[in-house]
């Protein structure tokens, strides 16, 4: 019997069936710029790392013998690492990782520990928030000043969640998302200030004749949530001071969970 032959297009055709291409498909390998947002050990020397890449959005991916002690790809890809990774398509939904160089390793953040509990912040909100295979420039870009203002950040006597550069971006991915609340007037009737309470569930900030839908906000709190989403990451901590950030982290939690089902680890029990 005649074994099968190549196809025009990759792949090989069974002579039985010469309309129907065996599964051998050709795969494509190619580069792109990507964040590890987490690793997860996988059988003997393996990782399974989550990836926020520039072109492709986010993916998973399988480093194979990452951990093992003469690899060259473990130390690449360690979560807050900015790289340039070679990813090979193939079968099923997992990128099999070919090569890496680090673009920006973001140092500063494995030097104290309060900077890389910040950073772990930022990357489980952009791996719970930010959708797979949606690519989004500005969110690529958003990770990565936040990462790079994190590995220089001062230690804070807060704890590192509550940290203005954490909540800015934070703030920022729900805008991505489309879900960030309406602040300027209630989100039940339409009313402008005063603005005393804030539902999730309603969308945004309330005026005093809604307000039972909600719980009671601080005008403060209102106007730390506008000022981290309107300035640059560089000035979050004036839009935001340490009095008013466990509200602000509530808020944003609250949207998370009411929009999206989310419930990060890494932030305070609502």
């Amino acid at each position: 019997m005649a074994g099968p032959t190549a196809a025009a297009g990759g792949g090989t055709i069974d002579p039985r069936n010469p309309a129907r291409p065996t599964p051998e498909v050709a795969t494509v390998s190619d580069e792109t710029d990507a964040i590890v947002l987490r690793t997860i050990r996988y059988a003997e020397a393996d990782s399974v790392l989550a990836l926020y890449t520039r072109e492709r959005g986010r993916l998973a991916a399988i480093a194979k013998g990452a951990r093992r002690p003469r690899s060259r790809l473990g130390g690449r890809l360690q979560p807050g690492v900015r790289a340039r990774v070679t990813l090979h398509a193939g079968r099923g939904d997992l990128a099999v990782v070919r090569g890496a160089h680090v673009v920006e390793p973001h140092a500063g953040l494995w030097v104290a520990g309060y900077r890389l509990r910040a950073a772990g912040c930022v990357l489980e909100a952009a791996l719970r928030v930010l959708e797979e295979r949606e690519p989004n420039e500005d969110a690529y870009h958003l990770l990565c000043r936040t990462l790079g203002l994190l590995a220089r950040a001062p230690v804070r006597a807060e704890p590192p969640r509550l940290d203005p550069v954490v909540l800015g971006s934070q703030c920022k991915l729900l805008v991505v998302a489309g879900i960030f609340p309406l602040l300027g007037r209630c989100a039940l009737c339409g009313a402008g200030p005063p603005l005393v309470a804030f539902s999730a569930r309603a969308g945004g900030a309330l005026c005093r004749g809604c307000a039972a839908a909600g719980e009671a906000m601080a005008p403060e709190v209102a106007r730390a949530l506008a000022g981290l989403v309107g300035r640059p990451l560089a000035g979050a901590a004036e839009a935001c001071p340490p009095a008013v950030a466990p509200a602000v982290e509530r808020a944003v939690s609250q949207v998370l969970r009411e929009h999206l089902g989310v419930t990060l680890r890494s932030a305070a029990p609502l």
